[in-house]
């Protein structure tokens, strides 16, 4: 049996579950404290897991765990509240029978939230994905806000070939948990894979480019061997992007002889219903990286048509309609991503003559730079929320960030081996 001495002896305590928590996400906050795990049993095991959920709130962007520190904890017993107003809340953590508790305290009112026991396997990848969900719960009834925690993350790693042979690179697509833990390599290709994405919740698509030529395929999370050809065309095709509503994907080809962009509809099943068409082709231009708006209505796309790449907007529906140039202030425009909310862009500049994430704001219209320092960085994608942004930098040590609402500094969720890029989230 787990022990752990927590904060379930604080008087107050015998509240029990009898108030709604509810708090503005706001900069002057007071930050979060989660008691440690004391327990002779298990003590290590449960500091990974306090150190879990630590990671994941603080990430949150909406409040700050406090630092764990031995003063604190030996001010538990007795309880005296002034120890403790330095903080909004306190997290008590308990384990018995292989369960653990959580319970909430509001330091203010004196009132507790205990939430229902959760079932500790000792597996540290399944504990962390529940640990992962409580974070969520919490996001979600502190501060209205959907969290990342459980979410997972496709991406590619690329690495030089061991063997001598050609081609001297290959890339394989991974996927992890939000926090960069957990990761497992999915396709076994010994080629070069590119752009993947989730095409729903089991199944993801990616681009292969083997023996010159580029093309789009579809695999099972469960079953990723069993690799199948999204798309039956000539040529190259890549960059893939699919709608919200699944049923529709756009991609650039150069099946008449150079790079546009293209719309393929998708049956229920994600399979192409109908032949592909071609959306917009401008003479002597390069289009890429397409994006939908959420509504499905739009496409966002990056074009040269009129010199330096630019993202434009096209009302792909309307075949009168004609590409509107969307970002003006910063120039090499690449990789634009929408958000699910429908009121940003991100995408990735030149910016002083370093390529930087930068924000489009379609309510203030306005460009915001999101980040600094001397690496590149590239491929921007939204977390479902709309609120935080994950990014790689490239060269030798391609890593993938993750940069959370109000966050100082971005915060590098991968290390180790290989050049992690083209990271992308888990849909709803």
């Amino acid at each position: 049996m787990l022990k752990i001495i927590a904060l379930s002896l604080f008087p107050f305590l015998l509240f029990g579950d009898i108030f709604e928590v509810v708090l503005s996400t706001q900069e002057n906050v007071k930050p979060l404290y989660i008691c440690a795990a004391h327990s002779e049993e298990k003590k290590e095991y449960l500091d990974r897991l306090r150190s879990v959920l630590t990671f994941d709130i603080n990430c949150g962007g909406a409040i700050e765990v406090a630092p764990f520190t031995l003063d604190q904890e030996l001010s538990l017993f007795p309880f005296q509240k002034e120890h403790w107003d330095s903080f909004c809340y306190v997290l008590s953590m308990e384990a018995f029978d292989k369960k653990l508790l959580f319970s909430l305290i509001d330091v203010e009112k004196e009132k507790v939230k205990t939430y229902p026991p959760i079932p500790l396997t000792e597996n540290l990848t399944i504990d962390r994905y529940l640990i992962h969900r409580f974070s969520d719960q919490l996001h979600q009834e502190l501060f209205s806000i959907q969290g990342i925690a459980s979410k997972k993350i496709l991406y590619t790693q690329r690495a030089h070939n061991l063997n001598g042979k050609e081609p001297s690179w290959h890339s394989e697509v991974w996927i992890c948990d939000s926090d960069g833990a957990n990761a497992k390599q999915l396709t076994h290709t010994h080629g070069y894979c590119l752009s993947p994405g989730f095409l729903s919740t089991q199944e993801f698509f990616y681009v292969f480019h083997d023996k010159g030529q580029s093309k789009i395929y579809r695999a099972f999370l469960n079953h990723p061997e069993e690799n199948q050809l999204l798309l039956s065309m000539r040529g190259n095709q890549l960059l893939p992007a699919v709608a919200k509503s699944g049923l529709h994907l756009a991609f650039i080809a150069d099946v008449t002889g150079k790079p546009d962009l293209f719309l393929q509809q998708l049956d229920t099943k994600k399979k192409p219903l109908g032949k592909p068409r071609q959306l917009y082709s401008a003479p002597r231009a390069t289009q890429a990286s397409p994006t939908f708006s959420p509504d499905g209505k739009e496409i966002a796309f990056v074009s040269d048509k009129d010199g330096t790449p630019r993202i434009y907007l096209l009302n792909w529906k309307n075949p009168e309609s004609q590409p509107k140039l969307l970002t003006k202030k910063f120039r090499d425009n690449s990789s634009p991503c929408w958000s699910a909310d429908g009121k940003k862009l991100a995408y990735a500049a030149k910016v002083d003559g370093v390529r930087q994430i930068c924000v489009y704001d379609f309510e203030k219209e306005e460009e915001t730079q999101m980040t600094t320092g001397f690496e590149t960085k590239e491929n921007p994608s939204w977390a479902p929320n709309s609120l935080h942004l994950l990014y790689n930098t490239e060269g030798d040590l391609s890593e993938l960030y993750l940069l959370p609402p109000h966050a100082k500094e971005p915060i590098c969720i991968t290390s180790g081996p290989g050049q992690k890029r083209f990271g992308s989230w888990s849909i709803q």
